[in-house]
Parts: structure tokens; C-alpha cells; sequence
């Protein structure tokens, strides 16, 4: 037991050159062994006792961790506990208790890591562990990630030097060196599906169909974890190329997406919703697949609602967000000239306006970037609001007026991007609402353009932000 440790220790260079060690330790048979084993193999190294009382079985949690907060004093290392009411915090359902547990355990170990107290931590997960692991999530349906079982290396500092030791190995080192240990009553509980499986399924597929069934299965985790760790890498290069971040959320292009291999897209989605916090456990088979028909499909539009997502499609972009998506604010209120105004809705993008004169003229220009209107053709006060369904204007050089929905069609304009676009009225007599003087990207209206003779203009352009 001791040499499998000490090859894994060396083959995944678990441990940093220097610093406290923090062994977790429950009091199980294998947290205890693991204690002992590293005191062994790491007789120089300052060891720290880490427990996690889960107040899940009364009287009986409190003697484990006293017998732990003792077992530390005796071996002389430093401790440190807390306790935590993992049954309130999980609802008192069974698989919630058990993904709140170790939630808050590693909640714990990256806060002792954070302070400094520890430069990494250990757990005594086994080879028998990683068995359990790899056949329960097989039978509930698992991909590469899944099959990887449990890693023995977490990159904030979480490792398991035990990974290759079965839990037959671990009993003959504690009672070889008659080391005490306490037993978890719930151990023996078969509501809980990894007991019915330790006790029941794996037992029977040893005895008909593979006595190193164990050892079987570890290997495909072996595998399936060199692999995820190749595929983390080759997903994070096709993020690069196929998706960007805005404001909006996380945007995919459809027509590069759909070049990608099967493989590759179902890797991408998942590693898009995982980014939302869209965790595995909610990111089944047929939420990545309904995504990949959003992407292939020949139509602009349409959407897809995960729990805790959802995923839209607007011409070629395919936008994802964390819960339920929010259409910007509409907004309307007065525009000062000259002056700026925050547009709202937006990642701080401003609109300013500005007299100019001869000496600026000829250096700006009516277009996308800066507008120029007519002082004398502009009967009242700006404003600038959002653009509402059926507005309608004729931009500069235009011959005809044009809705505004058309016209965010002919440039493509995502749906997502509509509801909170800027534009520039003038209200005329007692109407608040008055005509378009301006809008984003489309520029000027041709009735309120300044003239190129023009020797005074208004210059309307927008600033900062992203649009």
C-alpha cells in the first residue's frame, strides 16, 4: 500500500516542495490510513488534521470528531474542524445531503488553502472509491467526464494519494499496524444507492463476471481522465475560435460550430453551460443534443430552456445565459445639446453631443460613426429612447423610409440586441414622442442631415461601452 502511494505521489507530483499538509479525516478506515501512511512515507513534512463534522448522525457525528481531534493531539499535528448542518442545507433528500457534504467540505478545504493554513489537501478516496464512482455514473449515463471518475489531482489543491490502494489493502495496513478506527453507521444504510451497489451489484459482478472488476474499472478512469484532460485543453482552443462575451452573454457562431465534429460541438456546449454555472448534474444527454439541433438547424431562430439556462438563436448566432433571458429596459429622456448621456441597458456606452463649426466640419463626416444634423432643421428639444415595434425613419442617402425591424434584418441585427437600441427624436409642438432624428449604425434621418455648405451642425456619435 505504502509503494502504490508513494508511485502516485510521484507520478502526478501531488505535493508542492514545501509547506503544511492537510490530511482530511473523517475517522474512516481510509482517512485514518491515509494519516498514518503519509507520517510514514513523509516523516519531514508538517501534517494539519482536517475535519468536517456534517451533524448528520447526532451524538454519533460528535464522537467521530472528537476521536479525530484526538487522534491529531496524539500524533502530534495541528487540527482544525468545523461544523456544518449539511441536512438543512440540502432539504433532507438523500442525494442532496451527499452533493451538500462534499460542497461544503470542499468549500472548507479551499478557505484553509485561501488562509494559508495548508499548501494542499488530501483525502483517502480509494481504488474501490473510483470503482463505485465509475459503475454508479455508468448506469446513470456518463460521457468522458463521468467515466473519469474521481481526479486524482484537483488544480486548487485538492489531491488523493490513495487513488490506487483497495480498500481490502487499507484494512490489512490498520490492522497489521492494530491502528483504531471508527465505523459510519450510515455505511451500512441501503437507501443510499452507492451502498446498494458496494453491497449488492458489485459483489455479483465480481463473483460472475470479473473478479478484478475493481481494477477494471479503475483503468477506464485512468483513461477517460487522460482523455477529458486533452479534451479541457482542445475545447478551450475551439471557446477561442467559435465563441466572444458580451454584455448579452455568451455568443457561439453557428456557421463555425457546424463545421465542428459531433464530438466537438457537444464538448463546446457543455463547457459554455458549465461556464454559466450549468453544473453536469444538469446538463444531461438530450440538453446538449437539443442545443446541437438549435445550432444545425437551417432556421434563424428559435430557443431552447434548460434548468438555469437558456439558449436562443438570432440569424447565425446562438446566444447563451444564465437563467432566464432579460430584454434591456426600455428607456426615454431628454438629450442636452450639448452634453452626454449614459444609454441604459448597456456596458456604459455613452451618446454625446456637440456644436461644431467650420474648423470641424470637414473633418467629420453624416454616417455609422458620427452624425451630423441641421441646428435650423430641428424644431425642438432631443430626447433619446429605445426603439419600439413599427418605428420607422429614412436614413441619410436613402431614397425611401424604412421600419426599423427591416432594417435590423438587412444588417443582421440579433433579436437580443433590439429591444434596448438607441435612438435620437425631436418632439414636435406638445408631442412627447416625436420623429427619428437618429439611430444607431443607420446614422441620420435624411430630413435632419446637415448639408455638406452646412457651416454649423450638431455631431451626434456614440462612445465607450460595447455595442
Amino acid at each position: 500500500m505504502l509503494n502504490k502511494i508513494a508511485k502516485r505521489l510521484e507520478r502526478d507530483r501531488m505535493l508542492p516542495p514545501a509547506g503544511r499538509l492537510g490530511v482530511a479525516v473523517s475517522g474512516g478506515a481510509d482517512s485514518v490510513a491515509l494519516l498514518h501512511a503519509l507520517e510514514e512515507l513523509l516523516p519531514d513534512r508538517e501534517l494539519c488534521v482536517i475535519h468536517l463534522n456534517h451533524c448528520l448522525r447526532g451524538r454519533e457525528s460528535d464522537e467521530d470528531e472528537n476521536f479525530v481531534r484526538a487522534l491529531a493531539a496524539t500524533r502530534g499535528h495541528g487540527f482544525q474542524t468545523r461544523r456544518e448542518d449539511v441536512a438543512a442545507r440540502a432539504g433532507r433528500r438523500r442525494p442532496n445531503i451527499e452533493a451538500a457534504g462534499r460542497a461544503r467540505r470542499h468549500a472548507f478545504f479551499q478557505e484553509l488553502l485561501a488562509n494559508g493554513v495548508c499548501t494542499a489537501v488530501a483525502t483517502g478516496h480509494t481504488r474501490s472509491d473510483q470503482a463505485e464512482t465509475v459503475l454508479f455514473r455508468l448506469l446513470r449515463g456518463a460521457g468522458g467526464l463521468g467515466l473519469g471518475g474521481i481526479w486524482p489531482v484537483h488544480d486548487w489543491g485538492l489531491v488523493r494519494p490513495m487513488i490506487d490502494v483497495s480498500r481490502a489493502e487499507v484494512l490489512r495496513y490498520l490492522e497489521r499496524r492494530a491502528i483504531h478506527w471508527r465505523e459510519d453507521s450510515t455505511n451500512r444504510d441501503d437507501a443510499f444507492a452507492r451502498n446498494r451497489l458496494r453491497h449488492s451489484l458489485l459483489p455479483e459482478l465480481r463473483s460472475a463476471w470479473n473478479a478484478r472488476l475493481d481494477a477494471a474499472l479503475a483503468r477506464t478512469a485512468d483513461w477517460a481522465l487522460e482523455e477529458e484532460k486533452y479534451w479541457r485543453l482542445h475545447t478551450a482552443e475551439l471557446r477561442r475560435r467559435c465563441t466572444s462575451v458580451s454584455p448579452a452573454g455568451v455568443l457561439l457562431d453557428a456557421g463555425r460550430a457546424r463545421a465542428l465534429h459531433a464530438a466537438e460541438l457537444r464538448r463546446l456546449v457543455r463547457s459554455i453551460l458549465a461556464g454559466l454555472g450549468h453544473g453536469p448534474a444538469g446538463t444531461g444527454f438530450e440538453h446538449v443534443e437539443a442545443v446541437r439541433s438549435l445550432v444545425a438547424s437551417q432556421r434563424g431562430t428559435g430557443s431552447v430552456d434548460l434548468p438555469g439556462a437558456r439558449v436562443e438563436r438570432s440569424f447565425t448566432t446562438v446566444r447563451f445565459v444564465a437563467g432566464q433571458a432579460r430584454e434591456a429596459p426600455a428607456f426615454h429622456c431628454p438629450l442636452p445639446v450639448p452634453g452626454m448621456v449614459e444609454i441604459p441597458g448597456t456596458d456604459g456606452a455613452v451618446l454625446r453631443t456637440r456644436i461644431v463649426g467650420p474648423a470641424d466640419a470637414p473633418t467629420l463626416y453624416n454616417g455609422r460613426d458620427i452624425a451630423l444634423l441641421s441646428p435650423e432643421r430641428i424644431p425642438g428639444r432631443l430626447s433619446l429612447r429605445s426603439w419600439r415595434p413599427g418605428d420607422r425613419y429614412q436614413p441619410a442617402g436613402m431614397g425611401v423610409s424604412r421600419k426599423l425591424k427591416h432594417l435590423f434584418q438587412q444588417e443582421r441585427i440579433c433579436s437580443w440586441d433590439r429591444a434596448g437600441w438607441p435612438l435620437v427624436t425631436v418632439a414636435r409642438g406638445g408631442s412627447r414622442e416625436g420623429r427619428i432624428v437618429w439611430a444607431r449604425r443607420f446614422g441620420p434621418a435624411e430630413e435632419f442631415a446637415a448639408g455638406k455648405a452646412a457651416r454649423r451642425a450638431v455631431a451626434v456619435d456614440e462612445i465607450g461601452g460595447a455595442e
